[in-house]
């Protein structure tokens, strides 16, 4: 579907377990962007609990009868936009990383689950087998929740649905480096990557990622990871413009997009390496490596399965 839509990017600290908190801050920088226009808002991936590297992240799961998602329905129903985020999603004996979008109606227009998750993530929640795009009145809109961006597979998922516009919340916090240079490394990919999709895809993508400090524990005998999360937000047409970007500063971005995949897009997905879709760090071999580390650790752990059944509420846990 071809067209001009506003669209937002939120950028913003999301202060892990501190679940109203979260949203009571993301209802106030929502308001800014209505304020300037904006028909389609994204928010940060795990927006309402925050980014946990520990079991500790059971502790705010929802379901998708939750307050959350309540909230969503309720922002955007009263602002007549679309508004998405993911949250920690608790179904059965599983827990997901889920992206949820909401529409003018107040009325939930999709979901879809992060498929998989990045590296450690893997301990904490399992991969979805959702379809990448959810229509709407703007168009077939794409997900793409961070790690999933730099992947071949989703990004022949996507050039083959033939999008009109890309989502794609994040909460990439910059890793531990191991030689110097491996920050800018990370914060240029995020950076990057852009040039790859436009090209690829020709459609526009909203990139919106959090900032403030990554503190935490981390699973599997791994060291403590004390870093942050660099921002970096942006919002680029089909073509590859840049129409608005930040840095590390909580703000919020609004631009006019294209909808619509380009009709002469040239290029198809390249792979880099064997899985990626982008060019990626030299370290991101361990990203798959832990990923599988935390599959198996998540597919025993008892304390999951019982934690989810009592989120879910097939099982009351005392």
């Amino acid at each position: 579907m071809r067209g001009i839509v506003k669209v937002a990017a939120i950028q913003m600290n999301c202060i892990p377990g501190m679940i109203q908190e979260n949203l009571d801050h993301a209802e106030k920088l929502i308001k800014q962007a209505v304020d300037k226009g904006a028909e389609v808002i994204l928010l940060p991936e795990l927006m309402p609990c925050g980014y946990m590297a520990t079991e500790e992240i059971w502790d705010f799961a929802e379901t998708v009868n939750g307050p959350s998602i309540h909230w969503l329905t309720s922002m955007a129903g009263r602002f007549k936009i679309h508004l998405g985020f993911t949250y920690l999603e608790a179904e059965g004996e599983d827990f997901y990383n889920s992206f949820v979008l909401a529409g003018p109606e107040g009325k939930l227009l999709g979901r879809v689950r992060k498929d998989p998750p990045a590296s450690i993530e893997a301990y904490f929640y399992k991969a979805g087998s959702d379809r990448h795009v959810i229509d709407t009145e703007h168009g077939r809109i794409g997900v793409g929740i961070c790690y999933e961006n730099l992947l071949y597979k989703q990004m022949c998922s996507l050039y083959g649905e033939n999008v009109d516009l890309i989502l794609s919340p994040f909460a990439a916090g910059r890793p531990k480096p191991f030689i110097p240079g491996d920050i800018k490394r990370f914060d240029d990919l995020l950076i990057n990557s852009r040039a790859v999709f436009a090209k690829t895809l020709g459609v526009p993508v909203v990139m919106a990622n959090r900032v403030g400090p990554l503190d935490t524990d981390l699973p599997g005998n791994m060291p403590h990871l004390k870093s942050s999360f660099p921002g970096l937000s942006s919002i680029v047409d089909y073509d590859g413009t840049v129409q608005a970007e930040l840095g590390s500063e909580e703000a919020v971005i609004v631009a006019d997009v294209h909808t619509g995949h380009c009709a002469d897009r040239k290029s198809e997905p390249k792979l880099f390496g064997k899985m990626w879709g982008v060019p990626v760090p030299w370290y991101a071999f361990i990203w798959p490596m832990s990923q599988k580390w935390g599959e198996k650790s998540y597919a025993a752990n008892m304390r999951r399965k019982e934690r989810a059944l009592s989120v879910s509420g097939s099982v009351k846990i005392p």
